[in-house]
């Protein structure tokens, strides 16, 4: 049985419950005080992440910017704790999760990637107009006919269970969509003001080269699958270029635990979250019965009071 930790996007940070109960955990509270350090550098202003999150229940209402922020030191200080209780076998994460990802496995530092996160956040504006949308069928899962009109549509198209995707591009564009989808049984509606993973990010994943050439990025210590290319992540190259493909390609989400379980051997899954939006699909799909899900929260919430110690 192998063990991968699975990263979410940033919806991982949109149940304030979810999020608070991790505050106090001893890993957690010290990454989010070094990563405030850093932020600090970046805008020239006292910045405490820790509060940010404890005084905005709707923290992607509040501050996008810094959104982007929490949501990598959250999940990088999770993982912290998670690790100090558990193997894990390998990492895999989808869309803005793959940057937490990034940093847990060694590839980058923490401190690197919280500049390439600051910099998506600041310069995420050079795109065109655009939206990231979900899709979902009104009852029960995606069936063929559904999939064959959302893959013909020519939108970006991520899938992250039999039920729910994401499409991304013009907000006109989609806009055109909605009145034919609900023809076909489905729901499309808007999830950010943003087209993330649509060829209309470019500009902002060019925007990163200059950034990271010159960084020193290693091969990850410790496996890694990228839900972008399909395939593991082994050479640094393979960290640059999945940095720059991340914020304009589709995440094929269900295809990755597929993949990990059908070709590597994947039967357990952690999931950092702090919400369970990419893994609560899992035990109830029959394709996936025997993957077990375990939440991070269920292996260090009863330490919260001293640290996640083995």
């Amino acid at each position: 049985m192998k063990t991968y930790a699975v990263y979410s996007g940033l919806e991982a940070l949109q149940q304030a419950s979810r999020t608070r109960r991790w505050l106090d955990l001893p890993e957690v509270a010290a990454t989010l005080d070094e990563v405030s350090g850093y932020l600090s550098e970046a805008t020239g202003r006292q910045e405490d992440i820790a509060t940010f999150l404890r005084e905005n229940a709707r923290p992607h209402r509040a501050d996008m910017d810094r959104l982007f922020i929490a949501h990598t030191a959250m999940q990088v200080g999770i993982s912290r704790a998670v690790m100090r209780r558990t193997r894990v076998d390998g990492l895999a994460g989808c869309s803005m999760g793959d940057l937490a990802r990034a940093a847990v496995s060694g590839a980058t530092t923490l401190r690197q990637m919280i500049g390439i996160v600051w910099h998506l956040a600041q310069y995420r504006h050079l795109s065109p107009p655009g939206e990231l949308a979900t899709v979902r069928p009104v009852e029960g899962l995606f069936d063929d006919r559904q999939m064959e009109w959302l893959r013909g549509t020519g939108v970006s198209l991520s899938l992250w269970s039999e039920r729910y995707g994401a499409l991304a591009g013009s907000s006109e564009v989609i806009d055109a969509l909605k009145p034919r989808g609900r023809e076909f049984g489905l729901k499309i509606s808007q999830l950010y003001p943003y087209p993330f993973h649509s060829e209309l990010m470019r500009p902002v994943a060019e925007s990163i080269r200059g950034l990271i050439s010159g960084w020193d990025v290693r091969p990850p210590a410790i496996p890694v699958y990228s839900s972008v290319f399909l395939r593991p992540i082994v050479t640094a190259d393979d960290v640059r270029e999945e940095a720059l493909a991340g914020a304009s390609n589709p995440v094929q989400w269900f295809e990755t635990i597929r993949n990990l379980r059908n070709e590597y051997g994947v039967t357990r899954i952690i999931n950092i979250g702090p919400t369970d939006t990419i893994t609560a699909w899992i035990p109830q799909s029959a394709e996936f019965s025997d993957v077990e899900v375990v939440e991070a929260w269920d292996l260090c919430g009863a330490d919260v009071a001293e640290g996640c110690a083995a």
